[in-house]
């Protein structure tokens, strides 16, 4: 490997597999990908240790607001020191301008990515995990941070069974007064966004609380509590609805959990546990006891969890939708009067800024991702209808069917013969190989492939949406034949290179 893989502006501006960040951080594959940030295996060659680094994806560096949400992200993480957060080690900007932060690398997947492959968790294990980011919480909430994106693509389950809070980009300091959305809109994640949150109120600790206890319904059950067509009418649903006892789609839940989960989901900070450690200490004690009668249940149908970050704005409870059926709504002041003419104005205003929201993220933003995104002013596009439907859990299959169906959506894709020729060819070679059993091989080719994309996007021959997913695709297939090798090498006596993954939320 090696040979700088981010040139000099006006020649290659985009870090490359094998290339090197300011001449130390060697890149080897990608983890993950989101509008936002890319996020790269790597290795720290001053100190000759692992590391994740995630790189703000090219143009973005010039977005005030971009870089903004980066640096807080370096900025806050680094201030936190716990085995449940993942641990910054370095943050800069290359030789090309664009920022990077260099990260302790777990070997594991998101919570996101695990949920995708076992949508309802063991009772015991969905508690656990919930319990070590209330540790993470702890700690950040004592440091003055409120994270406001707590969510399964932000929470890392490593190999051995650890979790880490990932991605503080858009966490809220005490003293920081820095805006990262216009006035009066709202930077979160539709499906886990605190009540307070989604009406632009003041917010603390408690809406993380919120949050992990959204999280926590859909480790339960495989679904978040509420959904929607719209992160709009998801966010009318946290502020006017009840959510339903988890118990109600999983009878094995017992009712001192139930009453726990919903003590996190209470529309009124107040009513929550008061803070991390009060919250994890009530979870523990709804499951003592428990053993090993934790029953397995199948998933639970449903639409596609709102699970991006994103800018909207905020909500006006005066002015909400009406309740879809009697004691929906939770006790709250009676609405102020308003004037039907207000009431048809705010609808339109609000339509019109998510309008706005999604098509600047469509022109530019995991989260990650992320992996993730956020809003019009610092995150990613959400997934376009026919993106979310026709991607399947890359970790879902195996490697020679992942490399057959990227193939298929290449063959049927609208390109020349000479653009799709090269990356046909790298992803027969790779199948070859691996039908040859040489999957060190069959990686080599996948690079390659990766290589051909970033060159198709360069050159506009792929539209942005179609890009990412083939990105995201290719760094699974990468993945899973760099565990392959591994197990193979050590099947014959040989040193694998351990689990794959990344720290991070797949580019935010």
């Amino acid at each position: 490997m090696g040979g700088s893989g981010t040139g000099t502006r006006g020649e290659e501006s985009e870090p490359v597999q094998g290339g090197l960040l300011n001449g130390r951080y060697e890149l080897w594959e990608t983890l993950g990908a989101g509008g936002m940030a890319t996020v790269w295996r790597g290795v720290d060659r001053v100190l000759e240790r692992p590391v994740a680094v995630k790189v703000l994806n090219e143009g973005l560096a010039e977005d005030s607001r971009f870089a903004e949400r980066f640096a807080r992200e370096a900025r806050h993480s680094a201030s936190l020191a716990h085995p449940a957060i993942v641990t910054v080690f370095d943050s800069g900007v290359d030789e090309s301008g664009t920022p990077y932060l260099v990260m302790e690398l777990v070997d594991g997947r998101t919570l996101a990515e695990l949920l995708e492959l076992t949508p309802r968790l063991p009772v015991e294990r969905a508690v656990a995990i919930a319990s070590a980011v209330c540790d993470a919480l702890q700690v950040a909430h004592a440091a003055g941070l409120v994270h406001r994106d707590i969510k399964p693509g932000n929470i890392m389950v490593a190999d051995g069974g650890q979790v880490k809070v990932v991605d503080f980009g858009i966490a809220k300091a005490g003293n920081d007064e820095a805006q990262l959305t216009g006035t009066g809109s709202v930077l979160g994640t539709a499906a886990y966004l605190a009540p307070e949150q989604a009406t632009a109120s003041d917010v603390d600790g408690r809406a993380d609380l919120y949050a992990l206890g959204c999280v926590l319904v859909e480790m339960l059950t495989g679904r978040p509590p509420f959904d929607g067509a719209t992160p709009v009418d998801v966010a009318w649903k946290h502020v006017s609805e009840r959510p339903a006892p988890p118990s109600s789609l999983r009878p094995d839940i017992p009712p001192a959990l139930d009453a726990a989960v919903l003590g996190l989901l209470e529309k009124e900070p107040g009513r929550r546990p008061a803070d991390a450690a009060a919250a994890r200490a009530e979870l523990q004690a709804a499951v003592t006891g428990m053993g090993a009668a934790t029953t397995w249940m199948p998933p639970v149908p449903g639409s596609t969890p709102l699970n991006r970050t994103m800018a909207m704005p905020s909500l006006d409870p005066a002015s909400g939708p009406a309740p879809t059926a009697e004691g929906d709504l939770p006790p709250a002041p009676r609405p102020r009067r308003r004037r039907g003419m207000l009431i048809a104005a705010v609808a339109v205003t609000v339509l019109a800024c998510v309008g706005a929201a999604v098509a600047a993220q469509s022109s530019g933003s995991g989260t990650p991702t992320s992996g993730a995104a956020s809003g019009a002013p610092v995150s990613a596009p959400p997934p376009s209808a026919a993106h979310t439907s026709t991607t399947p859990s890359p970790r879902a299959t195996d490697p020679a069917s992942m490399i057959a169906t990227l193939r298929d959506a290449v063959a049927a894709a609208n390109l020349t013969e000479a653009q799709r020729h090269p990356l046909l060819g790298a992803l027969d070679k790779a199948s070859q190989d691996l039908t040859d059993q040489r999957p060190g091989d069959a990686g080599q080719a996948i690079r390659d492939a990766q290589r051909d994309l970033r060159k198709l996007a360069k050159e506009h021959a792929v539209d942005k949406a179609t890009g990412h997913t083939w990105s995201v695709r290719l760094g699974a297939i990468s993945t899973a034949l760099r565990r392959l090798a591994s197990a193979d090498s050590q099947d014959v006596g040989g040193h694998g290179s351990g689990g794959n993954g990344g720290s991070g939320n797949g580019g935010d």
